[in-house]
């Protein structure tokens, strides 16, 4: 959880580096690197939800979770198991002593000398069995426990509908990150190729006598300026590639943007996508779990139920103790050669067993638990698509004014430059529109990522799959 938190934060905070970047003021530029290897949105988004680990992870919890539902019924198939012992012990009453053993019922056949002197010596007694088990009647206690896994289940189908969609967003969001990434880059190295062609023309009007030094110098000053920033927006790129490839789950080191966004110019209506709230898988999980809680009080309670089961053994037996009649059997309680075998149908009816009534009421309290959480969980995604309506609202609106400012300022270093070469303009005014001419087109690029994610989270928020 931690690492994607990490890397959901990566992407953004990478933006906020980049926004800095065209004011930097040392490094030196580099020959571009080969590209990666690049993805569109929705070949990484299905990348990710066939290879991501976090998914992997809850759908193998929602595999178990359907596992223990089973669980329950298997009461209903028969249970046979088996056991051979050999004890020594004294035999007051009784010719053939066997230890309790909850897997094999055995009915106690036997009888010894009657003596008014108990005897301490110790004799042999053996016995060698197979018994059998059938539940015939539950009175409901299978179907409380099957109840109870499922709604259990149904609480982490819930969840992993929750992370896919925030693998969804996680993939989403890095998209647009290497989108505007590549747009301060490609504005980094505009500004830098300007600063050099301006550079390079003042040098020249200089060596003609047509400027003063001093107009060179600013210009060698804004080539060091806007070489550093076109050196960290590169870097940028590099780490923007990086997020992209860890939420594609792509063993790549870095993975390339491919395609365009979609374009989308007008909101849904928010009192629509309020009402959608309940459709929230955060919602859902809160909600099964309180069901799945109630489910589990349910299966504690009727765990003092009684329980009709038909039994059954085989089993060979000998005791070395003195019987009132008759011989000792061949071996003298060494060897289990005296047959028996039984059939009977018990009810088993644990009537008072305090401690079930305890975890009754514990498991009560945990119901009020999960239903306080599943009334915050609604409000929480409330508020949440009302956030991420809001700034995706304010986004939209602002993107045409960074638009038209971007334009203004390209035009308005058109002008200074054409003022320069006539001579009328100084490099200062050069600089200036420079600047604004940047710093506009860096503006450009952060509010298209930051519309295109606020987009993204609203969609999360609303509980939209893609």
């Amino acid at each position: 959880m931690f690492g994607l938190i990490l890397a959901r934060l990566a992407a953004p905070l990478a933006i906020v580096a980049i926004a800095t970047s065209a004011r930097a003021d040392s490094f030196v530029p580099a020959t571009p690197e080969a590209a990666p290897r690049a993805m569109t949105l929705e070949q990484a988004i299905s990348h990710a939800r066939a290879n991501h680990g976090r998914l992997a992870a809850a759908r193998l919890q929602l595999a178990g979770a359907r596992r223990d539902a089973d669980v329950p019924g298997a009461q209903w198939l028969p249970h046979a198991a088996g056991f051979a012992q050999m004890v020594g012990a004294t035999t007051n009453n009784s010719t053939a002593t066997q230890l309790a053993n909850p897997n094999v019922d055995i009915p106690r056949v036997g009888a010894t000398e009657i003596s008014s002197t108990p005897r301490f010596q110790p004799y042999p007694s053996t016995m060698i069995a197979l018994g059998a088990r059938q539940q015939l009647y539950d009175f409901g206690r299978v179907a409380a426990e099957t109840a109870a896994a499922s709604l259990a289940a149904a609480a982490s189908a819930s969840r992993l509908a929750g992370v896919e969609l925030d693998v969804g967003l996680f993939v989403e969001q890095a998209f647009y990150a290497v989108l505007a990434a590549e747009a301060v880059e490609r504005a980094s190295r505009g500004a830098y190729e300007r600063a050099v062609a301006h550079h390079d023309l003042a040098r020249a009007n200089e060596r003609a006598g047509l400027r003063p030094p001093i107009e060179s110098t600013r210009a060698e000053a804004d080539v060091a300026r806007y070489e550093a920033g076109l050196m960290r927006a590169r870097g940028a790129v590099h780490v923007a590639r990086a997020v992209f490839a860890a939420a594609a789950a792509v063993d790549d080191l870095e993975l390339g943007a491919a395609g365009d966004p979609p374009e989308t110019s007008t909101l849904p209506s928010l009192v629509e996508l309020l009402r959608r709230a309940e459709l929230s898988p955060l919602v859902r999980e809160a909600r099964a779990r309180v069901l799945a809680q109630q489910a589990e009080t349910r299966r504690i309670e009727v765990q003092t139920r009684p329980r009709l089961f038909a039994t059954g053994s085989i089993n060979g037996r000998a005791g070395g103790s003195p019987p009132n009649v008759g011989a000792l059997p061949p071996g003298d309680g060494w060897l289990p050669v005296v047959p028996n075998y039984d059939l009977g149908v018990v009810l088993a009816w644990p009537m008072v067993d305090p401690s079930w009534s305890r975890r009754a009421d514990a498991s009560r309290e945990r119901e009020h638990a999960a239903q306080a959480d599943s009334a915050l969980a609604l409000r929480e995604v409330r508020a949440a698509i009302t956030v991420a309506w809001h700034e995706a609202s304010v986004t939209l609106l602002a993107l045409p004014a960074l638009e038209h400012g971007a334009e203004a300022a390209a035009a308005n270093y058109e002008h200074a430059e054409k003022r320069f070469k006539v001579g009328l303009g100084t490099s200062t005014e050069v600089a200036d529109a420079q600047a604004l001419r940047t710093e506009a087109d860096i503006q450009l690029a952060i509010g298209r990522f930051q519309k295109a994610r606020a987009r993204a989270a609203l969609a999360r928020a609303a509980a939209e799959v893609r």
